[in-house]
């Protein structure tokens, strides 16, 4: 039964990915699990293997943390829609859905594709808004006005465990 146990546990790590990378002085990187620190020794399990290392002997060790998303605008991004009164916004902001969308309003005769940046936070809340961004098909200042307070009326879900900020558009066609 004992080494039952020992084999699933050592199966169970070797599949698993690193959770901590431990730097050596001679420069040396190992990647593996801490699985104590006890009377200045480090033991470490890499490789299918414990180890055990003087802490003398070790620099830093550093918890692996996967980033999957930094924020950054992702053109490759599902183009989502949503209802605003008549208009029919799409939107392209990863890993979010729009909760809330902006009241779209426009008191001219003026027409056209407004393309507006903006960036939110891990809590859906737009902070920054621009219009005029790659296909937009006007130049009209007052259009661009509209849009840009329209966005930051929208709300988006919420990531908490997301980045700080994420980058995304919106697409207002008046």
């Amino acid at each position: 039964m004992k080494y039952f146990f020992l084999f699933l546990f050592c199966f169970s790590f070797g599949l698993s990915q690193a959770q901590h990378t431990v730097v050596l002085k001679s420069g040396e990187k190992m990647e593996g699990v801490v699985m104590s620190i006890n009377n200045d020794v480090l033991s470490f399990y890499s490789s299918q293997m414990m180890q055990e290392i003087q802490l003398v002997d070790v620099v830093s060790i550093f918890f692996n943390e996967h980033v999957a998303y930094d924020g950054s605008f992702d053109p490759t991004e599902e183009v989502k829609k949503i209802e605003s009164g008549k208009y029919i916004l799409l939107y392209q902001m990863k890993d979010r859905k729009m909760v809330k969308a902006p009241i779209i309003s426009n008191a001219t005769e003026n027409k056209g594709r407004v393309v507006v940046d903006v960036t939110i936070d891990k809590y859906g809340i737009v902070h920054r808004a621009k219009a005029g961004a790659t296909g937009s098909t006007t130049s009209n200042n007052y259009l661009y006005i509209k849009a840009e307070f329209a966005a930051k009326g929208a709300r988006f879900s919420e990531h908490k465990t997301g980045p700080l900020e994420t980058k995304g558009t919106i697409i207002i066609d008046y």
